[in-house]
């Protein structure tokens, strides 16, 4: 039997297309790879946002539903500037001491010794949408007594951080009568500087709460 032998190996066209093909093959890979890194990345900074988020939505809700705490029992009577911030006619301390959609102060006497000026604890409280600095960037920004509590903040409905809700449950005007107010409504969202790798659009993360007044 006479056995025949092809020494013929692949021609310089073949190894030619094989290493096309395979850099082909690799380059989609790492297009895929990449990718869904970025979308990870993305997924992760979200989430790490949120809880940021989350977090700054546990404090105004922790606080607004301190308002009107009265340690004596009752409204005590404001005393100074830091009582009386804006200069009302009134003589009491107040458990909401102004109300719009972007701005909410309230006040509370925590300790009990008879004013609603203290530092520490906190008991005049003001939160406000408004705009971003160096230091706390974005198109607006949430604050808490003028120090940065959310940047890069995006509130619903051209700007309305807060809304208001009477003891029916009826939405209130945009400045309602400081005692007919019984829930506040929050919301607002938060705006990262990465886009979707996907669909390219801008990543946000939204919340919404409401709080119910307490005294």
């Amino acid at each position: 039997m006479q056995v025949t032998h092809n020494d013929c190996g692949a021609t310089l066209i073949e190894q030619l297309g094989a290493l096309l093909l395979g850099t082909i093959i690799i380059t989609a890979l790492f297009a895929f790879y990449r990718t869904e890194l970025f979308h990870l990345l993305a997924q992760e900074t979200r989430m790490a946002t949120l809880e940021d988020a989350r977090g700054a939505m546990d404090i105004i809700s922790r606080d607004l539903k301190l308002a009107g705490s009265w340690g004596t029992g009752s409204a005590p009577s404001e005393t100074g500037f830091g009582d009386d911030p804006d200069g009302d006619e009134d003589s009491a301390c107040n458990r909401i001491y102004r109300a719009t959609e972007r701005v909410i102060q309230i006040q509370m006497d925590l300790n009990g010794n008879g004013n609603c000026a203290d530092l520490e604890p906190r008991e005049n409280i003001r939160y406000e949408l408004g705009a971003p600095t160096s230091t706390c960037p974005g198109a607006t920004v949430i604050r808490r007594n003028g120090d940065c509590l959310v940047a890069h903040a995006i509130a619903p409905d051209s700007g309305k951080l807060f809304r208001y809700y009477d003891e029916n449950g009826s939405q209130l005007s945009e400045a309602p009568p400081l005692s007919a107010i019984k829930r506040i409504g929050i919301s607002f969202s938060v705006g990262m500087k990465q886009t979707d790798s996907k669909t390219g659009a801008s990543l946000t993360s939204a919340l919404s709460s409401s709080v119910d007044l307490r005294n």
